[in-house]
């Protein structure tokens, strides 16, 4: 007999991403990776130094996101957001996008508010 279980496991958030370490980062969106599994925007952020740093913000996956209203032009190319979310482990510039706002303080919505 064959039993098939939900894979949750496989997207590895926790392998990925620090949990408990949270933070934002704000720039200008240079790439929208708009495919399942999830999708990712890469954002150039101004370093410390000056220097701007490629940051990869991944978001959910199409369906949960089409559920809270996204289409793939929500968020384009030249748009400037402040990302949320758990960082990337070992110093990775990565982000997994909690909470998104744009240049003019509207927020988008990317994952229900924990209770």
């Amino acid at each position: 007999m064959l039993s098939i279980q939900p894979a949750a496991a496989h997207h590895a958030f926790a392998a990925n991403y620090d949990m408990d370490n949270v933070g934002t980062v704000e720039g200008i969106v240079e790439e929208v990776v708009w495919a399942n599994p999830h999708v990712h925007y890469y954002i150039q952020v101004m370093g410390e130094e000056g220097t701007t740093e490629l940051w990869d913000g991944e978001a959910a996956n199409l369906s949960i996101l089409a559920s809270r209203g996204w289409e793939r032009n929500t968020i384009r190319v030249g748009d400037a957001i402040r990302v949320t979310g758990a960082l990337g482990r070992d110093g990775i510039r990565r982000i997994q996008m909690r909470q998104v706002v744009r240049a003019d303080g509207s927020p988008l919505v990317q994952q229900p508010a924990t209770e």
